[in-house]
């Protein structure tokens, strides 16, 4: 599938499929490792970390949870997720093995976006009313960082930081249109890539490169590479039907997963195949 007036990223693909998983999807990268999520034969969802090194799977689940989601990972190797206790989604910080749950005060549910090397974690939550709203955790406090002008029910997440303390996300405006969103320094900036339905941004690095989702108008969804000169840039993985891009490392490697032709879930990294100037 082809998209007009945007150009295709270029990006050596591997497959990670967890072994025995019926579905597996990578979510967070750093330059040692990968986190994400796997599906086993009963349906049961579990956290996984990749060494880079050794090249080994490790499952991670919270005690006592239903599910186990793990969404960013740092190069100190602390690890952020979300887990289901049976009654709510919790998102949760794992450092050196001590995992300490990340719900912002009056909370009804929340979720973990990424982690960068200082210890900062974004996400999202609902409050007591479910509506949705955006959160920076920093040194055990939380800072609320929703986007202005956003619609009155249907709130905002936050899905990625760097160690500038630059983060991006997802809203929706008071029309119903689902996009991008970049907070630097304060200011909010809007993400959408050209003619696309909707656009969410998933994962920022320190050079700046910010990678997400979008959907074209026909429904397909695709991955988004943007570089430092504003310019987006498609990505498909080869032969799939759908592709996602869920978070990019110091050397400008992505993570995320992709549907094959027979709706089958896996997750990928891809490595560039030359860095973005």
């Amino acid at each position: 599938m082809s998209i007009p007036g945007i150009a295709y990223a270029a990006f050596n693909f591997t497959t990670i499929d967890v072994l025995g998983a019926t579905s597996t999807e990578a979510n967070g990268n750093s330059t040692k490792q990968i986190v994400g999520d796997y599906d086993d034969v009963d349906g049961n969802t579990h956290g996984f970390r990749l060494s880079n090194e050794k090249k080994r799977f490790n499952k991670i689940d919270v005690p006592n949870a239903t599910s186990t989601q793990l969404n960013g990972v740092n190069e100190k190797d602390q690890i952020t997720g979300t887990y289901n206790d049976g009654s709510r989604l919790h998102a949760f910080f794992l450092n050196k093995r001590v995992i300490t749950t990340l719900d912002p005060p009056g909370s009804s549910e929340s979720q973990s976006g990424f982690v960068n090397n200082k210890g900062d974690v974004v996400g999202g939550y609902r409050d007591v009313n479910r509506i949705r709203h955006a959160f920076f955790w920093s040194n055990g406090i939380f800072t609320t960082i929703d986007p202005p002008n956003g619609n009155p029910t249907l709130g905002p997440v936050a899905f990625g930081v760097n160690d500038r303390g630059q983060v991006v996300g997802t809203f929706v405006d008071v029309d119903g249109n689902r996009h991008g969103f970049l907070l630097s320094k304060g200011i909010y900036t809007k993400l959408d890539v050209p003619d696309a339905d909707f656009t969410v941004a998933e994962g920022i690095n320190n050079e700046g490169q910010i990678v997400g989702i979008f959907f074209d108008t026909e429904g397909n969804e695709h991955g988004f590479f943007l570089n430092k000169k504003g310019v987006y840039e498609t990505i498909d993985v080869p032969d799939s039907t759908a592709t996602a891009v869920l978070s990019i490392n110091a050397k400008g490697e992505i993570v995320g997963f992709y549907n094959d032709v027979e709706g089958i879930t896996h997750g990928y990294v891809g490595k560039p195949t030359h860095m973005d100037e």
